[in-house]
């Protein structure tokens, strides 16, 4: 009976202890003038309080890291009291390496300094402060209708745009992680032999890279080397050369196997 009792009596002292420091700690003006003091501007944005999925490391640093009052005005009466330390994209390179943001192929938001077009610069519930998930988001400046008919590449809904495309830039074309070829076959690592297109005699394959596409070929006049006073027509070596989307379509196609065509062969061939 006194072991019980003891145990009460020391339950009701880390109680009181307890309580005590929690009405300390919310009654304390002093503390409460100090809190105020780290992060005035949520006195008033709110919204900044709540729970994100990714929230800015900026948001850690300070909002004057991003944000300056104007001289002469006052905050939040005056319109424009409160400007950004400098334009974007220069105020994001403070933090990011500008280094990463040029290259041979620049989306054109990134050209454009539009850094905030793609990302929130304070919070988001979408990965990597996405102002919305993918594909959702390219979709606000790509027409939507030509990733979504009837047959669509599974990587879109699987992945998202990134799967294949670098958001901000890249040394290849269509901002492509890599090659066409490589992009391609970092999937589909069976089909690069070529056999899956058709087995011509001999054993041999439909060649899949190393020529020019035939369906854009464009032909240009040069000197005949025989006869130097006359020209004839080649094949202009800067045409597309053949690749994987020469016979399919990388986002999405109303025709089987993403062909853009019905009976794809005649793309090139007649017969």
């Amino acid at each position: 009976m006194r072991i019980k009792y003891l145990s009460v009596i020391k339950f009701l002292s880390i109680l009181t202890f307890l309580l005590l420091a929690s009405w300390l700690l919310t009654s304390d003006p002093c503390a409460q003038e100090k809190s105020a003091q780290e992060s005035p501007c949520l006195t008033c944005h709110l919204d900044f309080k709540k729970p994100a999925k990714s929230v800015h490391a900026a948001m850690g640093m300070g909002c004057e890291t991003c944000h300056m009052k104007v001289q002469g005005k006052e905050h939040p009466q005056d319109k424009g009291s409160v400007v950004l330390t400098s334009n974007t994209p220069d105020l994001c390179y403070n933090c990011h390496d500008q280094s990463k943001f040029k290259g041979n192929v620049i989306h054109a938001p990134v050209a454009g300094g539009m850094c905030t077009s793609c990302h929130n610069p304070h919070k988001s519930d979408s990965e990597k402060l996405l102002v919305s998930n993918m594909p959702e988001l390219c979709y606000m400046c790509h027409d939507k209708a030509k990733f979504t008919k009837k047959n669509v590449h599974a990587a879109i809904p699987a992945v998202g745009c990134t799967m294949c495309h670098s958001p901000h830039v890249s040394p290849n074309k269509s901002l492509l992680s890599g090659t066409i070829y490589d992009v391609c076959k970092s999937c589909h690592v069976n089909k690069a032999t070529g056999a899956h297109i058709v087995a011509l005699p001999g054993g041999k394959t439909h060649p899949i890279r190393g020529m020019p596409d035939p369906s854009t070929v464009k032909w240009i006049k040069v000197p005949d080397p025989k006869r130097p006073d006359r020209e004839i027509e080649v094949p202009d070596p800067k045409s597309p050369e053949l690749t994987c989307v020469s016979c399919h379509d990388p986002h999405s196609s109303d025709f089987r196997k993403l062909f853009p065509q019905d009976r794809i062969c005649k793309k090139c061939h007649k017969y």
